[in-house]
């Protein structure tokens, strides 16, 4: 299949991203929501984006060491490394050797640049259904939660008691959360994520101070219906992120990926819950 533009850009952001550039200027450069940028990334190319920058930066190095006489400190210097010592410690670790034993044993040759392409993207065996539509605009009171997604139910659970003291669950209460990093690209006790349920529009409520407030606005959306137990849910999102989404030349919103889970889990066999993995579309 012809790649779009969307996905040649993000090819290319793998192929040439300088030292320099932070997530928020890489997922600019790539006309996408940071919220998605590092998911996408990661899954098309097959590593996150911090670890393509800091190859990258040893790629510029090794070159530096063979096709120059700079001195280390300088060329730390110019990859952007603090010291000597930290720059030293990741060239010895990426390479398995010093940068003078490198430069030493390879001062006639120069390193071929494609043996420090990402990986392949990847092969997907299980595909998905995914369907479009518009949504209205939701109101939502959440609980935020930092760590592991897989622990969000805590959240959940909280939250559940504060709302049920006033008097906000019924029947229509419906459950979602929302997601704001790539678990396998940010550290697991820096994730972030919020427990939520939604409300009436136009409510007035008197929140509790742990609680926030969240529109999700009225958009087109992508869906994913997956059915299957919460620990299996990233096997449809690195299928979403990494294939589907970069394929179909639809632009991402910058609205955080979220969940709406369509059953309970007290009851629920795991084999049997539904989640519906949303995206905003532009």
């Amino acid at each position: 299949m012809k790649a779009t533009p969307r996905v040649r850009k993000i090819a290319l952001l793998g192929k040439f991203a300088y030292p320099e550039l932070r997530l928020n200027t890489l997922a600019d450069k790539a006309c996408m929501s940071v919220y998605h940028f590092h998911r996408i990334y990661r899954t098309f190319t097959g590593e996150p984006i911090n670890v393509t920058v800091r190859r990258m930066r040893l790629l510029k190095a090794s070159v530096m060491l063979l096709r120059s006489s700079m001195s280390q400190q300088d060329i730390a210097k110019q990859v952007r490394y603090g010291s000597v010592a930290a720059f030293n410690r990741a060239f010895t670790k990426h390479y398995g050797e010093t940068p003078d034993a490198y430069r030493k044993k390879r001062n006639s040759c120069f390193t071929c640049p494609t043996a420090f392409y990402p990986p392949q993207q990847s092969e997907y065996q299980i595909m998905y259904n995914v369907e479009q539509q518009p949504i209205p605009e939701l109101t939502l009171i959440g609980l935020e939660h930092r760590g592991d997604y897989m622990q969000i139910g805590k959240a959940f659970e909280k939250l559940s008691v504060i709302a049920n003291s006033k008097q906000l669950l019924n029947e229509q209460t419906r459950f979602f959360g929302l997601y704001y990093d790539d678990p396998k690209s940010v550290d697991v006790s820096s994730l972030r994520s919020c427990a939520c349920i939604s409300v009436p529009a136009g409510a007035s409520l008197s929140l509790d101070p742990q609680l926030k407030m969240i529109t999700v606005p009225a958009s087109q959306c992508v869906t994913l219906l997956f059915k299957g137990d919460y620990a299996e849910l990233e096997q449809p999102y690195e299928w979403l992120f990494g294939h589907w989404l970069p394929q179909s030349g639809l632009e991402l919103a910058d609205f955080p990926p979220f969940e709406e889970y369509l059953n309970d889990l007290k009851d629920t066999p795991p084999s049997e819950l539904l989640t519906n993995i949303c995206c905003l579309i532009k």
